[in-house]
C-alpha cells in the first residue's frame, strides 16, 4: 500500500488547474475593447458622478494604481453608485463585435484534461459575453468574477465626503492614509486568497495567467505559478515587455497562443497520465498467471 501511494504521488502531475485572467489575456489588446472600456469609465465619471472632465486622466491613473481598478478607487474615495448600473454603462457599449472565435486557443484549452477557470475583476455578464464571442464558453469550469468577490450587500456602504486623492499625492508629507475600498478585486492579496479558497485551489499546483504585472506579482505572493502575457493592456507605471526581468513572473508569453511553447510540461504530463491510465486498464484486464 505504501508503495502504491508513493507511485501515485510520483505520477501526480505538477499542475492541476489553469487560472486565466479575461480581458487582454484571452484576447489581444488590438481588439480595442480595453480602450473603449477606459473611455466608458471616463464618461461614466463625468456624466453620472459629476467629476470634472479635466481631472479624469490624473484621477483615473491614481485610482487604478492605488486600488487595482478605477471602480474600486471611486468607491474608496467616497463616490456612491450602483454596481450593476456602473457595469452596464462601462461594458454595455463595448465593441464586442471586434472579438472573433479563436479556434486555436479553444483547441489548446480542450487538449488539457485539467481544471480551467477564469478569474476577472469584471462582472459576470461581461465575462460570459466575451467567452461566447471567443467561442470558449465551454472550455472553462467556471468564472470567478466581480459578483463572486463582492456580494450584493457590499454595495450598501455610504459616504458623504469625497477624499481628494489628487491633493493627497500633491502633498505626500501629510502622513494621511488612503481610505480603504469596499470593493474586493485583484491585485489585492485578500481577493487572490479568497478566489483560491472558493475554487478549492492549491496555489502550488495552479498556473495563473494575467497581463498585469501587479496581478502577477500578487499571484506569486500567494504561491501561484505565474505567466505574464507581455502584450496585454497593463495600464500601469510598470513596463511590460521585459517580463523575464519582472519579479514574480515565472514565464512570459507574447500571445496566449504560445502556452504550449512556454509550458510544454502541461501537455507532456497529460500524455503521461493518459498513458498510465491506459496501461493500468490493460494490467487490470490481463489475468495474472503463475
Amino acid at each position: 500500500m505504501e508503495y502504491e501511494d508513493r507511485f501515485r504521488q510520483a505520477q501526480m502531475p505538477k499542475f492541476d488547474c489553469l487560472l486565466f485572467d479575461l480581458d487582454d489575456t484571452l484576447y489581444p489588446l488590438s481588439s480595442g475593447i480595453s480602450a473603449a472600456c477606459c473611455k466608458n469609465i471616463a464618461d461614466y465619471s463625468v456624466e453620472k458622478l459629476g467629476i470634472e472632465e479635466s481631472k479624469i486622466a490624473e484621477l483615473g491613473n491614481l485610482l487604478y494604481k492605488n486600488y487595482g481598478t478605477t471602480m474600486a478607487g471611486l468607491r474608496a474615495i467616497g463616490y456612491n453608485f450602483d454596481y450593476d448600473e456602473y457595469h452596464s454603462f462601462v461594458h454595455g457599449r463595448l465593441p464586442y463585435e471586434n472579438l472573433k472565435p479563436d479556434p486555436v486557443l479553444r483547441q489548446l484549452l480542450l487538449s488539457l484534461p485539467i481544471r480551467k477557470l477564469v478569474f476577472t475583476n469584471a462582472d459576470k455578464v461581461h465575462a460570459v459575453k466575451v467567452l461566447k464571442k471567443l467561442g470558449l464558453e465551454d472550455c472553462f469550469e467556471g468564472i470567478i468574477c466581480f459578483e463572486t468577490l463582492n456580494p450584493p450587500s457590499s454595495s450598501s456602504q455610504t459616504s458623504t465626503k469625497i477624499f481628494d486623492i489628487v491633493d493627497h499625492f500633491s502633498r505626500p508629507d501629510t502622513g494621511a492614509e488612503l481610505p480603504k475600498t469596499p470593493v474586493l478585486c485583484k491585485p489585492s492579496l485578500e481577493a487572490m486568497e479568497y478566489a483560491l479558497r472558493i475554487a478549492n485551489l492549491n496555489p502550488q499546483r495552479t498556473v495563473f495567467f494575467d497581463d498585469s504585472v501587479r496581478n502577477i506579482q500578487a499571484g506569486k505572493r500567494v504561491g501561484l505559478h505565474t505567466v505574464l502575457e507581455e502584450l496585454g493592456a497593463d495600464h500601469e507605471w510598470l513596463q511590460v515587455g521585459t517580463s523575464n526581468r519582472v519579479k514574480g513572473a515565472d514565464h512570459a508569453l507574447e500571445s496566449i497562443h504560445n502556452i504550449k511553447e512556454a509550458l510544454p510540461e502541461l501537455w507532456e504530463e497529460a500524455e503521461k497520465a493518459e498513458s498510465i491510465r491506459y496501461s493500468g486498464k490493460v494490467a487490470m484486464e490481463t489475468p495474472v498467471t503463475a
